[in-house]
Protein backbone atom coordinates (compact mmCIF):
# COMPACT_ATOMS: atom_id res chain seq x y z
CA UNK A 1 0.00 0.00 0.00
CA UNK A 2 1.14 3.64 -0.65
CA UNK A 3 1.73 6.76 1.55
CA UNK A 4 -1.19 8.23 -0.50
CA UNK A 5 -3.02 5.38 0.25
CA UNK A 6 -2.18 5.16 3.67
CA UNK A 7 -3.02 8.60 3.95
CA UNK A 8 -6.37 8.68 2.34
CA UNK A 9 -7.36 5.56 5.10
CA UNK A 10 -6.30 7.74 7.81
CA UNK A 11 -8.49 10.39 6.45
CA UNK A 12 -11.81 8.04 6.12
CA UNK A 13 -11.03 6.53 9.07
CA UNK A 14 -13.75 7.28 11.68
CA UNK A 15 -11.45 7.10 14.64
CA UNK A 16 -8.70 9.04 13.69
CA UNK A 17 -8.14 12.16 15.35
CA UNK A 18 -5.79 15.42 15.81
CA UNK A 19 -3.16 13.57 17.60
CA UNK A 20 -4.14 10.31 16.06
CA UNK A 21 -3.29 11.37 12.45
CA UNK A 22 -0.22 9.89 11.17
CA UNK A 23 2.57 12.83 9.68
CA UNK A 24 2.52 12.33 5.99
CA UNK A 25 5.41 13.59 3.79
CA UNK A 26 4.40 15.95 0.61
CA UNK A 27 4.58 12.96 -2.03
CA UNK A 28 1.84 11.23 0.20
CA UNK A 29 0.32 14.79 0.24
CA UNK A 30 0.65 15.47 -3.53
CA UNK A 31 -0.91 11.78 -4.79
CA UNK A 32 -3.82 11.95 -2.56
CA UNK A 33 -6.08 13.12 -5.15
CA UNK A 34 -4.75 10.24 -7.11
CA UNK A 35 -5.48 7.91 -5.32
CA UNK A 36 -9.22 9.27 -3.94
CA UNK A 37 -12.12 8.94 -6.62
CA UNK A 38 -14.03 11.99 -7.05
CA UNK A 39 -16.84 10.97 -5.21
CA UNK A 40 -14.42 11.16 -2.09
CA UNK A 41 -13.64 14.51 -2.67
CA UNK A 42 -16.45 16.22 -0.68
CA UNK A 43 -16.26 14.23 2.27
CA UNK A 44 -12.53 14.71 2.12
CA UNK A 45 -12.80 18.85 1.67
CA UNK A 46 -15.34 18.35 4.92
CA UNK A 47 -12.94 16.21 6.87
CA UNK A 48 -9.43 17.36 6.49
CA UNK A 49 -10.18 20.82 8.83
CA UNK A 50 -10.79 18.49 11.55
CA UNK A 51 -7.84 16.53 11.59
CA UNK A 52 -5.45 19.12 10.49
CA UNK A 53 -4.49 23.00 10.71
CA UNK A 54 -5.98 23.99 7.19
CA UNK A 55 -2.58 26.19 6.92
CA UNK A 56 -0.46 23.04 7.28
CA UNK A 57 -2.29 21.32 4.09
CA UNK A 58 -0.92 21.82 0.81
CA UNK A 59 -2.83 24.35 -1.12
CA UNK A 60 -2.92 22.49 -4.38
CA UNK A 61 -4.28 19.34 -2.41
CA UNK A 62 -6.94 21.33 -0.78
CA UNK A 63 -8.39 24.10 -3.04
CA UNK A 64 -9.91 21.24 -5.35
CA UNK A 65 -11.37 19.50 -2.77
CA UNK A 66 -13.16 22.62 -1.40
CA UNK A 67 -13.92 23.44 -4.72
CA UNK A 68 -15.62 19.87 -4.78
CA UNK A 69 -17.39 20.33 -1.96
CA UNK A 70 -18.75 23.51 -3.38
CA UNK A 71 -19.97 22.46 -6.12
CA UNK A 72 -21.70 19.26 -4.19
CA UNK A 73 -23.87 22.03 -2.45
CA UNK A 74 -24.86 23.30 -5.48
CA UNK A 75 -26.17 20.14 -6.88
CA UNK A 76 -27.72 18.95 -3.74
CA UNK A 77 -30.19 22.43 -3.78
CA UNK A 78 -31.04 20.99 -7.29
CA UNK A 79 -31.92 17.15 -6.49
CA UNK A 80 -33.36 18.13 -3.59
CA UNK A 81 -36.11 20.40 -5.34
CA UNK A 82 -36.33 17.64 -8.29
CA UNK A 83 -37.15 15.01 -5.19
CA UNK A 84 -39.50 17.66 -3.60
CA UNK A 85 -41.86 17.64 -7.01
CA UNK A 86 -41.56 14.20 -7.17
CA UNK A 87 -42.09 12.51 -4.46
CA UNK A 88 -45.10 15.13 -3.84
CA UNK A 89 -46.22 13.60 -7.03
CA UNK A 90 -45.90 10.41 -6.19
CA UNK A 91 -47.86 11.12 -2.87
CA UNK A 92 -50.39 12.90 -4.55
CA UNK A 93 -50.92 9.51 -7.12
CA UNK A 94 -51.39 7.49 -3.90
CA UNK A 95 -48.32 5.35 -5.75
CA UNK A 96 -46.36 3.63 -2.73
CA UNK A 97 -42.51 4.24 -3.74
CA UNK A 98 -39.17 3.73 -1.64
CA UNK A 99 -36.00 6.26 -2.00
CA UNK A 100 -32.90 4.22 -1.97
CA UNK A 101 -29.41 4.25 -1.88
CA UNK A 102 -27.68 7.50 -2.38
CA UNK A 103 -30.05 10.38 -1.40
CA UNK A 104 -31.17 8.47 1.87
CA UNK A 105 -27.53 7.58 2.75
CA UNK A 106 -26.85 11.73 2.45
CA UNK A 107 -29.27 12.65 4.91
CA UNK A 108 -29.40 10.13 7.28
CA UNK A 109 -25.71 8.66 7.87
CA UNK A 110 -23.71 11.75 6.47
CA UNK A 111 -22.59 14.22 8.55
CA UNK A 112 -23.79 16.70 5.90
CA UNK A 113 -26.32 15.56 2.61
CA UNK A 114 -23.88 17.45 0.16
CA UNK A 115 -20.73 15.86 1.14
CA UNK A 116 -22.37 12.44 -0.16
CA UNK A 117 -21.42 12.32 -4.07
CA UNK A 118 -23.88 10.66 -6.46
CA UNK A 119 -24.94 10.24 -9.70
CA UNK A 120 -28.45 10.00 -9.37
CA UNK A 121 -31.54 9.48 -7.71
CA UNK A 122 -32.97 6.30 -7.27
CA UNK A 123 -37.08 5.26 -6.84
CA UNK A 124 -38.19 1.83 -6.07
CA UNK A 125 -42.12 1.26 -6.65
CA UNK A 126 -43.73 -1.94 -7.00
CA UNK A 127 -43.45 -3.34 -10.87
CA UNK A 128 -47.57 -3.13 -11.06
CA UNK A 129 -46.89 0.40 -10.85
CA UNK A 130 -44.22 1.17 -12.70
CA UNK A 131 -46.19 2.03 -15.89
CA UNK A 132 -47.99 4.84 -13.68
CA UNK A 133 -45.18 5.88 -11.90
CA UNK A 134 -43.32 6.85 -15.30
CA UNK A 135 -46.53 8.74 -16.05
CA UNK A 136 -46.40 11.05 -12.97
CA UNK A 137 -42.40 11.34 -13.49
CA UNK A 138 -43.41 12.96 -16.92
CA UNK A 139 -46.07 14.79 -16.01
CA UNK A 140 -44.01 16.27 -13.20
CA UNK A 141 -41.79 17.39 -16.23
CA UNK A 142 -38.78 14.23 -15.78
CA UNK A 143 -38.98 12.76 -18.83
CA UNK A 144 -37.44 9.66 -19.97
CA UNK A 145 -33.44 10.42 -20.82
CA UNK A 146 -33.08 10.60 -24.54
CA UNK A 147 -28.97 11.06 -24.03
CA UNK A 148 -29.48 7.37 -21.96
CA UNK A 149 -32.09 6.11 -24.57
CA UNK A 150 -29.59 6.02 -27.00
CA UNK A 151 -27.21 4.67 -25.63
CA UNK A 152 -29.57 1.21 -24.93
CA UNK A 153 -29.71 -1.58 -27.11
CA UNK A 154 -32.30 -0.89 -29.58
CA UNK A 155 -34.32 -4.04 -28.43
CA UNK A 156 -34.72 -2.75 -24.89
CA UNK A 157 -37.16 0.26 -25.29
CA UNK A 158 -36.85 1.98 -22.10
CA UNK A 159 -40.59 2.41 -21.83
CA UNK A 160 -40.84 -1.39 -21.67
CA UNK A 161 -37.91 -2.03 -19.33
CA UNK A 162 -38.54 -2.83 -15.42
CA UNK A 163 -35.63 -0.07 -14.73
CA UNK A 164 -35.80 3.12 -16.44
CA UNK A 165 -33.72 6.85 -16.32
CA UNK A 166 -35.19 9.98 -16.84
CA UNK A 167 -33.70 13.42 -16.46
CA UNK A 168 -35.30 16.42 -14.93
CA UNK A 169 -36.13 19.26 -17.65
CA UNK A 170 -33.20 22.23 -17.44
CA UNK A 171 -31.12 20.20 -15.04
CA UNK A 172 -28.31 17.29 -14.72
CA UNK A 173 -30.57 15.45 -12.42
CA UNK A 174 -31.19 11.60 -13.35
CA UNK A 175 -33.58 9.98 -11.99
CA UNK A 176 -33.83 6.19 -12.06
CA UNK A 177 -36.77 4.44 -11.46
CA UNK A 178 -36.84 0.75 -10.49
CA UNK A 179 -39.72 -1.94 -10.93
CA UNK A 180 -37.42 -4.30 -8.86
CA UNK A 181 -33.84 -3.61 -7.41
CA UNK A 182 -32.04 -5.35 -10.07
CA UNK A 183 -28.44 -5.70 -7.36
CA UNK A 184 -30.54 -7.65 -5.36
CA UNK A 185 -32.84 -9.62 -7.47
CA UNK A 186 -29.64 -10.87 -9.42
CA UNK A 187 -28.11 -11.97 -5.91
CA UNK A 188 -31.05 -12.46 -3.36
CA UNK A 189 -34.24 -12.29 -4.97
CA UNK A 190 -35.58 -13.25 -1.98
CA UNK A 191 -34.87 -9.75 -0.22
CA UNK A 192 -37.19 -7.44 -2.00
CA UNK A 193 -40.42 -8.84 -0.88
CA UNK A 194 -39.17 -8.30 3.03
CA UNK A 195 -37.61 -5.04 2.16
CA UNK A 196 -40.42 -3.48 0.93
CA UNK A 197 -42.58 -4.18 3.55
CA UNK A 198 -40.28 -3.05 6.48
CA UNK A 199 -39.50 0.28 4.98
CA UNK A 200 -40.44 3.10 6.71
CA UNK A 201 -40.45 6.70 6.46
CA UNK A 202 -37.39 9.03 6.90
CA UNK A 203 -37.04 12.45 7.08
CA UNK A 204 -34.76 13.62 4.05
CA UNK A 205 -33.69 17.24 4.50
CA UNK A 206 -37.18 18.35 5.14
CA UNK A 207 -39.04 15.36 2.81
CA UNK A 208 -40.59 12.75 4.26
CA UNK A 209 -40.39 9.30 2.31
CA UNK A 210 -40.26 5.77 3.22
CA UNK A 211 -36.69 4.77 3.19
CA UNK A 212 -34.92 0.85 4.01
CA UNK A 213 -34.90 -0.40 7.34
CA UNK A 214 -31.03 -0.84 8.63
CA UNK A 215 -30.75 -4.05 7.93
CA UNK A 216 -32.51 -4.03 4.47
CA UNK A 217 -29.76 -0.85 4.08
CA UNK A 218 -26.52 -2.70 5.00
CA UNK A 219 -27.91 -5.79 3.04
CA UNK A 220 -28.38 -3.34 -0.28
CA UNK A 221 -25.04 -1.44 0.71
CA UNK A 222 -22.92 -4.78 0.68
CA UNK A 223 -24.66 -6.52 -2.45
CA UNK A 224 -24.43 -3.62 -4.27
CA UNK A 225 -20.90 -2.72 -4.06
CA UNK A 226 -19.50 -6.04 -4.41
CA UNK A 227 -21.58 -8.91 -5.93
CA UNK A 228 -22.96 -5.78 -8.68
CA UNK A 229 -19.97 -3.85 -8.91
CA UNK A 230 -17.37 -6.08 -7.64
CA UNK A 231 -15.62 -3.20 -5.71
CA UNK A 232 -14.76 -1.53 -8.95
CA UNK A 233 -16.29 1.72 -6.73
CA UNK A 234 -13.28 1.66 -4.31
CA UNK A 235 -13.96 3.11 -0.83
CA UNK A 236 -16.78 5.19 -1.53
CA UNK A 237 -19.54 2.35 -0.75
CA UNK A 238 -17.42 1.34 2.21
CA UNK A 239 -17.62 4.75 3.44
CA UNK A 240 -21.27 4.48 2.90
CA UNK A 241 -21.21 1.25 5.39
CA UNK A 242 -19.00 2.77 8.02
CA UNK A 243 -21.16 5.71 8.03
CA UNK A 244 -24.27 3.85 8.31
CA UNK A 245 -23.24 1.28 10.80
CA UNK A 246 -22.19 4.00 12.89
CA UNK A 247 -25.55 5.44 13.01
CA UNK A 248 -28.04 2.51 12.91
CA UNK A 249 -25.76 -0.59 13.79
CA UNK A 250 -27.41 -1.17 16.88
CA UNK A 251 -30.76 -1.84 15.32
CA UNK A 252 -29.15 -4.88 13.21
CA UNK A 253 -29.37 -8.33 14.67
CA UNK A 254 -26.14 -9.73 13.40
CA UNK A 255 -27.19 -13.24 14.22
CA UNK A 256 -30.70 -13.11 12.56
CA UNK A 257 -28.83 -11.38 9.50
CA UNK A 258 -25.98 -14.01 9.12
CA UNK A 259 -28.59 -16.68 8.77
CA UNK A 260 -30.72 -14.29 6.40
CA UNK A 261 -27.88 -13.86 4.26
CA UNK A 262 -27.32 -17.41 3.99
CA UNK A 263 -30.22 -18.83 2.98
CA UNK A 264 -30.96 -15.69 0.52
CA UNK A 265 -27.46 -16.60 -1.08
CA UNK A 266 -25.74 -13.94 -0.61
CA UNK A 267 -23.18 -14.20 2.33
CA UNK A 268 -20.02 -14.60 0.56
CA UNK A 269 -20.40 -11.30 -0.92
CA UNK A 270 -21.79 -9.36 2.32
CA UNK A 271 -19.06 -11.15 4.55
CA UNK A 272 -16.31 -10.10 2.33
CA UNK A 273 -17.58 -6.82 2.25
CA UNK A 274 -17.90 -5.92 5.92
CA UNK A 275 -15.06 -7.87 6.49
CA UNK A 276 -13.03 -5.09 4.31
CA UNK A 277 -15.28 -2.16 5.51
CA UNK A 278 -13.70 -3.26 9.23
CA UNK A 279 -10.28 -3.60 8.03
CA UNK A 280 -10.09 -0.71 5.89
CA UNK A 281 -12.00 1.87 7.50
CA UNK A 282 -12.69 0.11 11.50
CA UNK A 283 -16.43 0.15 10.26
CA UNK A 284 -18.69 -1.11 13.58
CA UNK A 285 -18.75 -4.90 12.39
CA UNK A 286 -18.99 -6.68 15.07
CA UNK A 287 -15.68 -9.23 15.74
CA UNK A 288 -18.06 -11.95 16.99
CA UNK A 289 -19.92 -11.58 14.21
CA UNK A 290 -16.63 -12.33 11.41
CA UNK A 291 -15.44 -14.72 13.46
CA UNK A 292 -18.59 -16.69 14.60
CA UNK A 293 -19.78 -16.25 11.08
CA UNK A 294 -17.98 -18.45 9.46
CA UNK A 295 -15.50 -17.49 6.79
CA UNK A 296 -16.60 -18.45 3.27
CA UNK A 297 -14.28 -20.81 1.53
CA UNK A 298 -11.54 -19.44 -0.43
CA UNK A 299 -11.39 -16.09 2.06
CA UNK A 300 -7.96 -15.07 1.72
CA UNK A 301 -7.81 -14.99 -2.09
CA UNK A 302 -11.36 -13.29 -1.96
CA UNK A 303 -10.30 -10.71 0.43
CA UNK A 304 -6.91 -9.92 -1.68
CA UNK A 305 -8.70 -9.38 -5.00
CA UNK A 306 -11.72 -7.59 -3.52
CA UNK A 307 -8.92 -5.37 -1.61
CA UNK A 308 -6.64 -5.04 -4.81
CA UNK A 309 -10.23 -3.73 -6.25
CA UNK A 310 -11.17 -1.36 -3.56
CA UNK A 311 -7.46 0.92 -3.44
CA UNK A 312 -7.04 0.53 -7.25
CA UNK A 313 -10.40 2.05 -8.44
CA UNK A 314 -8.47 4.89 -10.35
CA UNK A 315 -6.95 2.52 -12.44
CA UNK A 316 -10.41 0.78 -13.72
CA UNK A 317 -11.31 -0.04 -17.45
CA UNK A 318 -13.77 1.87 -19.28
CA UNK A 319 -16.57 -1.43 -18.86
CA UNK A 320 -16.62 -2.17 -22.31
CA UNK A 321 -12.78 -2.40 -22.48
CA UNK A 322 -13.06 -4.35 -19.15
CA UNK A 323 -15.69 -6.53 -20.67
CA UNK A 324 -12.83 -7.62 -23.67
CA UNK A 325 -9.90 -7.17 -20.84
CA UNK A 326 -11.93 -10.19 -18.66
CA UNK A 327 -12.69 -12.23 -21.67
CA UNK A 328 -10.14 -15.05 -21.79
CA UNK A 329 -10.01 -15.79 -25.26
CA UNK A 330 -9.21 -14.26 -28.05
CA UNK A 331 -12.14 -15.96 -29.51
CA UNK A 332 -14.43 -15.11 -27.08
CA UNK A 333 -13.54 -11.65 -27.55
CA UNK A 334 -13.95 -11.76 -31.30
CA UNK A 335 -17.62 -13.44 -30.70
CA UNK A 336 -18.62 -10.45 -28.39
CA UNK A 337 -17.43 -7.77 -30.40
CA UNK A 338 -19.00 -9.33 -33.77
CA UNK A 339 -22.44 -9.89 -31.89
CA UNK A 340 -22.05 -6.08 -30.80
CA UNK A 341 -21.42 -4.78 -34.97
CA UNK A 342 -24.06 -7.28 -36.13
CA UNK A 343 -26.84 -7.16 -33.44
CA UNK A 344 -26.61 -5.23 -30.36
CA UNK A 345 -27.21 -1.93 -32.48
CA UNK A 346 -29.07 -3.67 -35.29
CA UNK A 347 -31.99 -5.28 -33.57
CA UNK A 348 -35.30 -3.21 -32.55
CA UNK A 349 -38.05 -3.67 -30.45
CA UNK A 350 -39.57 -7.48 -30.15
CA UNK A 351 -42.76 -7.80 -32.08
CA UNK A 352 -42.07 -3.74 -33.81
CA UNK A 353 -41.56 -3.35 -38.02
CA UNK A 354 -39.10 -1.20 -38.80
CA UNK A 355 -38.19 -0.25 -42.59
CA UNK A 356 -34.89 -0.88 -43.74
CA UNK A 357 -34.04 3.06 -43.38
CA UNK A 358 -35.25 3.07 -39.78
CA UNK A 359 -33.39 0.67 -39.09
CA UNK A 360 -30.17 2.02 -40.49
CA UNK A 361 -31.15 5.40 -38.73
CA UNK A 362 -31.19 3.83 -35.45
CA UNK A 363 -28.30 1.57 -35.83
CA UNK A 364 -26.58 4.75 -36.64
CA UNK A 365 -26.99 6.90 -33.73
CA UNK A 366 -26.06 4.30 -31.46
CA UNK A 367 -22.93 3.93 -32.97
CA UNK A 368 -22.34 7.54 -33.10
CA UNK A 369 -23.41 7.94 -29.83
CA UNK A 370 -20.93 5.15 -29.16
CA UNK A 371 -18.21 7.14 -31.20
CA UNK A 372 -18.98 10.65 -29.65
CA UNK A 373 -18.92 9.46 -25.81
CA UNK A 374 -16.24 6.39 -26.05
CA UNK A 375 -13.56 7.01 -28.39
CA UNK A 376 -12.44 10.23 -26.94
CA UNK A 377 -11.71 8.29 -23.42
CA UNK A 378 -10.13 5.70 -25.69
CA UNK A 379 -7.82 8.32 -26.95
CA UNK A 380 -7.08 10.14 -23.99
CA UNK A 381 -5.69 6.79 -22.94
CA UNK A 382 -4.22 5.82 -25.78
CA UNK A 383 -1.97 9.51 -25.42
CA UNK A 384 -1.24 9.41 -21.67
CA UNK A 385 -0.22 5.86 -21.80
CA UNK A 386 -3.20 4.67 -19.25
CA UNK A 387 -4.81 2.31 -22.07
CA UNK A 388 -1.22 0.91 -23.60
CA UNK A 389 1.65 -0.78 -22.48
CA UNK A 390 2.74 -1.89 -18.85
CA UNK A 391 -0.13 0.42 -17.33
CA UNK A 392 -3.00 -1.11 -19.75
CA UNK A 393 -1.90 -4.59 -18.86
CA UNK A 394 -2.02 -3.74 -14.49
CA UNK A 395 -5.64 -2.41 -15.38
CA UNK A 396 -6.82 -5.38 -17.19
CA UNK A 397 -5.60 -7.68 -14.53
CA UNK A 398 -7.37 -5.58 -12.21
CA UNK A 399 -10.64 -6.41 -15.06
CA UNK A 400 -9.50 -10.07 -14.56
CA UNK A 401 -9.28 -9.90 -10.89
CA UNK A 402 -13.10 -8.92 -10.91
CA UNK A 403 -14.27 -12.27 -13.37
CA UNK A 404 -11.91 -14.43 -10.93
CA UNK A 405 -13.78 -13.02 -7.47
CA UNK A 406 -17.18 -14.36 -9.30
CA UNK A 407 -15.93 -17.67 -9.96
CA UNK A 408 -14.71 -17.99 -6.61
CA UNK A 409 -17.85 -16.71 -4.48
CA UNK A 410 -20.19 -19.16 -7.18
CA UNK A 411 -17.55 -22.12 -5.84
CA UNK A 412 -18.67 -21.26 -2.39
CA UNK A 413 -22.83 -21.62 -3.18
CA UNK A 414 -21.23 -24.91 -4.52
CA UNK A 415 -19.64 -26.33 -1.67
CA UNK A 416 -22.72 -25.19 0.31
CA UNK A 417 -21.33 -22.59 2.24
CA UNK A 418 -24.47 -19.94 1.84
CA UNK A 419 -23.31 -18.15 -0.77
Amino acid sequence: MTPAHQLLLALLRRDTTRESLPVFGSEAWHALRAVASRDLHPYLAWRLPLLLDPTRIPPEVLAPLVLARRGAAVGLLTRQTVLRRLTGALDEAGIPFVVLKGVALAHLAYPEPALRSMGDIDIWTRPEDLDRTAEVFIATGIPYSSRMEVRRAAAKPMAQAMNRVFEATGTSVVVELHGEVRSMAAVAPAWGAVAWERAAPGNLGGITARVLHAEDMLTHLAVHASAHHQFEMGLRPLLDIALWLEREGGACDWSTLAERWRREGCFTWCYLTLALARELLVAAVPAAFLENGGAPEGFEELRELARTQVLDTASTLPPTLARLAATPTADGRGRWLLHRLTAWYWQGPPGVRRGPIEVVREAARRMSSDLLTKLPAYVRGWRDGSLRGEEYRRRQALAVGRRRLVELVERAKGAGRGG
